[in-house]
């Protein structure tokens, strides 16, 4: 058995061919920003894995999707917008069915089955990176509502009187405060000059730089406000942190888990909350979605 999985990200594709224990064999990037054609640039990646023996065909995509339809419309890259993507992998890999979920509901799932979760009832995995999202885990089973969507966090607002407009139209969304770009975006408009990227900036943090740590501060208030927010309407006391500002460790996950702590103390019924840094780094994608496409072609 040989799974082809997807994950479709704000700044790549990532392609990787797994077998029944979830052990990649082989992979392929292809990026999915300064490009003239994508679909034609993705399919040109594919043909390398024409021959391989794949029984089962994995998505993992941003947000917004449409499971009903198999269509993606990723908010950060505007060449798509209810691009069909089952339709096209189909075309490629003829008589193959394709699974499609959200990327976070992907990491969600492989960080329950394989990773940072597992042994935990109910899980809300969360990808903090160009941009935030959500999947939720239930009782082992991923929730993905009726489009595909729950848990999509990134997108709710938490100011609805900002003057910022996100870029997918609304005012106030969380990734308007606590994505990276926009941590790296508060810090330089207060005077920052160590970087341009949310590396560099935790990297200040660490050096101990002021404007770095408020920058990094407001980020994780911000974030844990949404993730209460989702927390609340669940009813789900676990939380798995992953996405590209997550690996810098410790700098921005104990503020972020200092706020969470104090929030969810609230509540009145949150107070019990686990917050775990993701296990499975950059593969978590790929890994839920193969995992998906195994037990979803079997349901």
């Amino acid at each position: 058995m040989s799974i082809l999985a997807l994950d479709i990200g704000a700044t790549k594709i990532a392609i990787a061919l797994l077998d029944s224990q979830l052990d990649i064999h082989k992979r392929a990037i292809v990026a999915s920003q300064g490009t003239q054609d994508l679909a034609q640039d993705l399919k040109g990646a594919l043909q390398s894995f024409i021959h391989d023996e794949i029984t089962h065909i994995g998505v993992a995509a941003a947000g917004p999707i449409n499971v009903v339809q198999g269509t993606i419309s990723p908010v950060n890259i505007v060449q798509w917008r209810n691009f069909p993507i089952a339709q096209f992998l189909q075309e490629i890999f003829p008589e193959k069915a394709v699974s499609l979920l959200g990327d976070c509901t992907a990491l969600a799932l492989a960080e329950y089955t394989v990773g940072a979760g597992v042994g935990h009832r109910h899980m809300l995995g969360v990808v903090v990176s160009t941009g935030i999202g959500g999947g939720l885990v239930i009782d082992g089973k991923v929730h993905q509502g009726e489009s595909g969507n729950a848990g999509l966090i990134g997108h709710h607002t938490i100011s609805f009187d900002s003057p910022r407009i996100c870029e997918c139209g609304r005012r106030g969304c969380l990734e308007e405060f606590a994505r990276g770009p926009k941590m790296v975006e508060a810090a330089i408009s207060q005077g920052w000059r160590g970087g341009n990227d949310f590396q560099a900036l935790a990297q200040s943090a660490t050096n101990n730089d002021p404007l770095a740590i408020k920058a990094i501060d407001d980020g994780a208030r911000a974030l844990a406000s949404g993730l209460i927010n989702a927390m609340m309407i669940a009813d789900v006391h676990t939380v798995v942190i992953g996405g590209g500002v997550s690996f810098a460790g410790d700098i921005y996950l104990n503020p972020l888990r200092a706020y969470l702590r104090e929030q969810a103390a609230l509540t009145g019924f949150l107070g019990d909350i686990t917050i775990l840094a993701a296990h499975l780094g950059q593969d978590s994608g790929v890994i839920g979605a193969a995992i998906y496409a195994q037990t979803h072609s079997n349901q």
